[in-house]
């Protein structure tokens, strides 16, 4: 791997280092300078740093503050548009154009779990393996852009069942979902999964709520049109607006 892509090699212990999946996910990176990327649970950073290179803008998450300093101190020495935030994957963020996420994957039952919690962080996906895929997938609705991409890490170690779900579950909501790359181990293989949008956004979770309820007293949603004319009557004529009258103030987008 040139070394134009790599970051400084971790002294700590409490930084889990890169492995076969790391680079896979890596090989999926393909960014046009200025888009915004974001790297979920971004470890040592090799994904944030190489869009970085590519003259991307880059968010890397991660709750591991020990992996978030290092990355931080690359970012400084070259210069790089990388900005660090410590949060639980990416609560609290914008859109963006590109998601990448090497999630935690091997299925870890409570007495499996690994005694340093940043190497648990690391690697447990919970029983099925699957726990925070099918967290991230959830939250991509949120996350991306129109016409934005996400790209995650998938294993063979996972729950079949389980990720076929989160895969038909995108696809019912309006999006597509490919493989993009895929690599055979020794026991495991591994593969990259493309998750796009598709021309409708899926609904939130709030909305899904609230069509429930609807189908539930068998009301039907008013459309945009008749819900602007509800709630902005025509003026009478003859009648004007009132000077210096008050806008309506939109709420911006989560995070802008």
């Amino acid at each position: 791997m040139p070394n134009s892509v790599l970051p400084v090699r971790s002294r700590l212990a409490s930084v889990y280092p890169p492995g076969e999946d790391s680079w896979l996910l890596l090989d999926s990176v393909r960014v046009a300078p200025g888009l915004r990327v974001l790297e979920i649970g971004a470890g040592t950073g090799i994904v944030a740093v190489a869009a970085a290179r590519a003259g991307a803008r880059v968010v890397a998450t991660d709750v591991n503050r020990f992996a978030l300093s290092e990355l931080r101190k690359v970012a400084l020495r070259d210069r790089l548009a990388v900005e660090v935030v410590r949060t639980d994957l990416a609560r609290g963020l914008a859109r963006f154009d590109r998601v990448y996420a090497n999630p935690p994957y091997l299925p870890t039952r409570l007495r499996e779990r690994d005694a340093d919690r940043w190497t648990n962080a690391a690697l447990d996906g919970g029983r099925d393996g699957c726990r925070v895929t099918a967290r991230i997938v959830r939250e991509l609705p949120q996350l991306l852009r129109p016409g934005g991409s996400a790209y995650l890490v998938i294993s063979s170690r996972q729950s079949t069942a389980r990720l076929a779900e989160i895969r038909d579950g995108w696809r019912a909501r309006g999006g597509s979902v490919g493989e993009v790359v895929r690599r055979q181990l020794e026991g495991e293989r591994l593969a990259v999964w493309r998750f796009a949008l598709g021309r409708r956004r899926p609904p939130t979770a709030l909305a899904r709520r609230g069509r429930a309820r609807l189908r539930g007293t068998g009301a039907r949603p008013r459309s945009r049109r008749a819900r602007r004319g509800a709630t902005s009557p025509a003026p009478a004529r003859g009648s004007r607006s009132a000077p210096g009258g008050a806008s309506i103030r939109r709420r911006s987008p989560r995070g802008s």
